[in-house]
């Protein structure tokens, strides 16, 4: 129950932000105009295209099971795709989605152990390849946005060094085991010291596990480069499709100016730019960054509603899809448990 709460807590400060935005916007007043000239066929292919990278995640998770356990369950493995896009969209820097997604494979017959490496593997895979997407980004179009707006680019810049820097660390902390439990003991006696944790030795065990599943996960890697190669193309194309997204919500309120690729580099730059501000979802940030962002692309009347869109299809429709999933599978318990009962 008080988990629903938060969720509700989050939507609910989601949605306030959004109404905010769309107060303050002087054009607001032509909203009716800008959603009676939307093209339906296009903003379908949004929503495709956001199934389309929920379905990558789901590949990309079985292909990692199935290289370690030698075993395939596409479905389950979409299953836990999908449940993992909802924990990550309702908590603070899309920490829940792991630890959740761990559950739900532990279920499939995976280990807590081999989840998190898979897990970790999948996450290091993903911030490579967002790094290089982020690198094309800054070199295609970087002058461009900075003659735009000096503002948005550094800021980009942070989420970019943000992002790639904790690609760096992890590796670097990789060859330094001793070194990253000395550092974590340390850090952990402080905030016991400060009464922030209450168990510092349940803490550190709980930690030493961490470590090892991270260091088994790397090992695992070094181990593979075809897998690690397939991985990243895999990857690469699920955040094509994600970031295509707001190209299909351009032309669906009728433009057709700009290009595919010039717009799916910039949303590569927004979602670099907002990927480590705290809030659920980035709420806050994600509305205004679109707003900043594409403002050059989407005449002044329609980039609210343009926002509003690529929102519900990248955000709010993660959210919906998670909960029928956990609601399925709960059932799908629920009867099994009776029916062996």
């Amino acid at each position: 129950m008080e988990k629903k709460k938060w969720t509700l807590l989050y939507i609910a400060l989601n949605i306030l932000v959004i109404v905010l935005i769309g107060v303050l916007d002087p054009e607001i007043k032509e909203i009716d105009k800008a959603f009676n000239s939307v093209r339906l066929s296009w903003l379908v292919g949004g929503v495709a295209f956001m199934v389309l990278y929920w379905i990558m995640d789901g590949i990309i998770l079985n292909y990692t099971i199935n290289c370690i356990h030698k075993q395939k369950y596409f479905w389950k493995s979409f299953k836990v795709a999908v449940i993992g896009q909802y924990y990550n969209a309702v908590t603070p820097f899309a920490s829940g989605g792991q630890p959740a997604q761990v559950y739900y494979m532990a279920k499939m017959g995976v280990s807590g152990g081999s989840a998190s490496s898979i897990l970790i593997i999948k996450f290091l895979v993903y911030q490579v390849v967002l790094s290089l997407y982020g690198a094309l980004a800054f070199i295609l179009k970087g002058i461009y946005i900075y003659k735009y707006n000096s503002w948005i680019f550094w800021f980009s810049v942070v989420g970019f060094i943000v992002n790639a820097g904790a690609l760096v660390l992890l590796v670097f902390l990789s060859f330094n085991k001793g070194f990253v439990k000395g550092l974590a003991y340390n850090f952990i006696d402080l905030l016991n010291k400060i009464r922030l944790i209450r168990e510092p030795d349940r803490t550190k065990k709980k930690l030493d596990s961490h470590v090892e599943d991270f260091h088994i996960g790397l090992r695992l890697i070094k181990g593979n480069t075809k897998a690690i190669f397939n991985m990243s193309l895999m990857t690469a194309v699920q955040l094509l499709f994600f970031f295509s997204i707001t190209f299909f919500i351009y032309k669906g309120l009728g433009l057709n100016e700009e290009k595919w690729f010039n717009i799916v580099l910039v949303q590569a730059l927004l979602y670099l730019a907002v990927s480590f501000i705290p809030t659920p979802g980035s709420t806050g940030a994600s509305e205004t960054g679109f707003m900043i962002f594409f403002r050059f692309f989407f005449p002044s009347n329609l980039i609210f509603v343009a926002m509003l869109l690529w929102r519900i299809i990248s955000y709010y429709l993660n959210i919906m899809a998670g909960i029928v999933f956990i609601f399925v599978d709960s059932m799908s318990n629920l009867i099994t448990s009776k029916t062996s009962s």
